[in-house]
C-alpha cells in the first residue's frame, strides 16, 4: 500500500500538497496513510509517531475541506493515539496544538459546548496560547469564560513583534498570531464596554505604532538585550 516504503517522505509530500492547495489529493492520501497504520495493531514506536503526524495532517485538511464531522473523528483518534507515544517525545508536537485542533473541529461541526471544553484544555496545557484563545472567542461567541481566557492570554503574551511586514503577538514558544487580527476581534460587539479588552487593544496599537516609528525594537528578544546594556545606576549620583 502507498506510503509503506517511506512514510516520512509521504508526510513531506502531504505537507507540500496542502501548501499548494491540493486539498482533495491531500485528503485521499492522508486517509489512506492513517488507515494503513491503524490497521496494523502491532505498530513500532516510530510507526506510532508517523500515525500521529498523519492524523494531524488529516484533521487539518478535513477542516479545510469543511468536512467537520470527519475532522472531529480524526481529532478524537489523534488525541487517543498520541497517548500511546512515549511521554516527552517532541516529534509529535505540543499537546495544546492537538487540543486546539479538536476544539476547532468541534466548534465548526456545531458542538459548541464540547468545543469550549477543549479550548479551555488547550489554554490550560499551554499556559495561555493566544491562538487557541482567539479561536475560542471566535467560535464560542459571547461566552464570558472564553472572553476572560482570551483577555488573560493577551495580558501575558508579551510585546508585539514584527516579522517581515506582519505584526505579531508571539508568546514564548507558542503559536504567533497576527496582531491586526486580534485588534479586529477586540473591536467586535462581544468586547463592548470591556475595559480590559480596551486596554489590550490600546497596548497592541501603541506598540505597533512604536515599532513603525523605530521607538521600539521589532524583536522582543532584541529589545530585552538592548535594555540589559543600559546602566542600572546613575554613577554620577555617587560623585
Amino acid at each position: 500500500m502507498f506510503g509503506m516504503n517511506d512514510p516520512a517522505q509521504t508526510l513531506m509530500q502531504l505537507e507540500s500538497y496542502i501548501k499548494d492547495g491540493r486539498f482533495e489529493m491531500s485528503e485521499v492520501m492522508a486517509t489512506q496513510f492513517t488507515e494503513m497504520f491503524l490497521s496494523n495493531k502491532k505498530r513500532t514506536p516510530q510507526e506510532q509517531i508517523m500515525l500521529v503526524k498523519g492524523l494531524q495532517i488529516l484533521c487539518d485538511v478535513l477542516t479545510l475541506r469543511q468536512k467537520y464531522t470527519l475532522a472531529v473523528n480524526a481529532a478524537k483518534t489523534l488525541l487517543r493515539e498520541r497517548k500511546r507515544v512515549a511521554r516527552g517525545n517532541s516529534n509529535i508536537g505540543l499537546i495544546h496544538i492537538d487540543l486546539h485542533r479538536c476544539a476547532k473541529s468541534l466548534a465548526l461541526s456545531g458542538k459548541r459546548r464540547k468545543a469550549k471544553a477543549y479550548f479551555t484544555k488547550a489554554n490550560k496545557s499551554s499556559n495561555g496560547c493566544v491562538a487557541a484563545a482567539l479561536d475560542g472567542v471566535r467560535f464560542v461567541t459571547s461566552d464570558k469564560k472564553m472572553i476572560a481566557t482570551f483577555i488573560s492570554a493577551l495580558q501575558h503574551s508579551g510585546p508585539v513583534t514584527k516579522s517581515g511586514q506582519q505584526f505579531l503577538v508571539a508568546p514564548s514558544n507558542l503559536t504567533p498570531v497576527d496582531a491586526t487580527e486580534i485588534l479586529s476581534l477586540l473591536s467586535g460587539s462581544q468586547f463592548e464596554n470591556n475595559p480590559q479588552a480596551l486596554e489590550q487593544a490600546s497596548r497592541i496599537s501603541q506598540q505597533i505604532a512604536m515599532i513603525e516609528k523605530g521607538e521600539m525594537a521589532a524583536n522582543a528578544k532584541l529589545q530585552s538585550a538592548l535594555d540589559s546594556l543600559k546602566p542600572k545606576h546613575d554613577y554620577y549620583e555617587y560623585s
